[in-house]
């Protein structure tokens, strides 16, 4: 029973993690690609604080439509095998961010070159997969219990 409670934890950990980490790369791509690095813009025109938050939320959508399979798929491999580096899991996100782009063609209609908009989507998964392992991706592996290390016995004559 112990387990099963500590499994339905996990899962609510790591859906908040996934949620707030594509938020956190969504964000991330706002401030590259509609701001265009600039907070100028937010504090002279309202307008364009409501529009950069909608354009975030937008992203954010788009962001997790397309990446909950591949994480899943990520978790359930992730867990079990405890990867619960930090390299790991930014590399993991810069692997989601390939994955989108490749998933989403259409986004090169946006008024960017192609290598821009590659480039900010890879920092922004770097960013995302940064705050999965902050989130929970550190402690992957941990609900399962301690490693099992083998024993060696000794025999006797």
């Amino acid at each position: 029973m112990t387990r099963f409670v500590l499994a339905l934890i996990r899962l609510v950990a790591l859906a908040f993690s996934f949620m707030l980490s594509t938020l956190a790369a969504a964000a991330f791509v706002t401030f590259t690609l509609f701001l265009g690095a600039e907070t100028e813009w937010l504090r002279n025109d309202p307008g364009v604080a409501f529009g950069s938050v909608g354009f975030t939320f937008a992203v954010w959508l788009e962001i997790s439509h397309v990446l909950f399979a591949p994480f899943l798929v990520y978790v359930v491999i992730a867990e079990p095998a405890r990867l619960s580096g930090l390299v790991t899991n930014t590399l993991i996100g810069g692997g989601f961010a390939a994955i989108y782009m490749v998933m989403t063609p259409y986004v090169f209609d946006l008024p960017y070159s192609q290598q821009d908009v590659w480039t900010a989507a890879l920092a922004a998964g770097f960013i995302g997969g940064f705050a999965h392992w902050m989130l929970a991706g550190n402690r992957a592996g941990h609900w399962l219990g301690p490693t099992k290390v083998p024993t060696q016995r000794e025999d006797t004559l």
